[in-house]
């Protein structure tokens, strides 16, 4: 029976088809490669290690099922470090939209050495981060930090920042502030000259000011960047940890310590690999939680 040309180009059609689904996962295999054996392989790992009792240095496993999670939640160190990791993110996400913002707004104009004022406030967030928490440090030294020097211009007696209880975290949370607010300049920045200037001067023949402009033109086209930002921020500052062992190393009394920075010391200091792992399960667990629920009940307000 003799094929039509029809049959035959439907044939061709296919293998066609098939032919390009072999060669996108042939692509795409560099790609997804190393994030399955540096990030997919580990995470099933940490789970499966954090149902046993692990010892590293005599590599003994024996399995104790969810006494992990028991003893984490029944642990009130760990339920300070829950709370440490909470302050650290209101603390810190809104502080660093709020100047990121400011930022952007003051530097969204065209004036001489703008690109040298952009580059020099951007400079932070590339700076190592361990370099600048030992900085800071000194900066905030109680007899010769730069900031107590300041604060006895004013009048103000100089504080032990990182030694008293009720200074250190907002001192943490200053200086990761000053540390990320340059790229959220930058995003604020790249949305900033993405809304055409006329809506601006369609706003200003109706009469509008600046601050009519901010609120019902400028903020509202900003809100997808700044969701994007509010995401990224809420997920870096629950895995906060090195700027706290840098700077205070969870003192004084556990007033800084976090969820990251007792998962470092549990796995690496104490042996306790299968603890460890249960409360980075936990950690895991919340962060996808937060992030689902933001996503399902604000995006859909977005204006795009």
């Amino acid at each position: 029976m003799a094929v039509g040309p029809a049959n035959r180009f439907q044939e061709f059609r296919a293998e066609l088809r098939r032919s390009e689904v072999k060669w996108a996962y042939t692509l795409i295999l560099p790609a997804v490669l190393p994030l399955l054996i540096f990030t997919v392989l580990p995470v099933l790992g940490a789970i499966g290690l954090s149902f046993t009792h692990f010892d590293a240095f005599s590599a003994t496993m024996s399995w104790i099922g969810t006494g992990n999670y028991r003893e984490a939640f029944d642990n009130e160190l760990f339920r300070i470090t829950i709370r440490n990791t909470l302050q650290f993110t209101v603390g810190f996400v809104p502080l660093s939209l709020a100047v990121g913002f400011s930022a952007a707004m003051l530097l969204n104009r065209r004036i001489r050495g703008i690109s040298f004022l952009r580059g020099a406030y951007y400079l932070p967030v590339l700076t190592s981060t361990i370099a600048m928490g030992i900085a800071w440090m000194w900066l905030f030294q109680p007899q010769v930090g730069l900031v107590s020097l300041a604060l006895k211009l004013f009048g103000v007696t100089p504080k032990d920042w990182l030694n008293s209880p009720f200074t250190a975290m907002p001192a943490v949370i200053g200086v990761a502030v000053w540390k990320a607010f340059g790229g959220t300049m930058l995003i604020y920045l790249a949305g900033l000259q993405g809304i055409p200037e006329t809506y601006y001067d369609a706003a200003k023949v109706d009469g509008a000011g600046r601050w009519q402009l901010l609120r019902f033109i400028t903020w509202p086209l900003l809100r997808p960047v700044t969701f994007y930002l509010f995401i990224i921020g809420m997920i870096d500052s629950l895995q906060v940890f090195d700027l706290v062992m840098i700077m205070t190393e969870g003192g004084p009394a556990f007033r800084t310590t976090t969820i990251v920075h007792q998962i470092y010391l549990n796995a690496f200091k104490f042996n306790q690999m299968g603890y460890a792992s249960a409360m980075a399960v936990v950690l895991f667990v919340a962060i996808a939680v937060l992030t689902f629920f933001n996503w399902k009940f604000f995006s859909s307000s977005l204006e795009y």
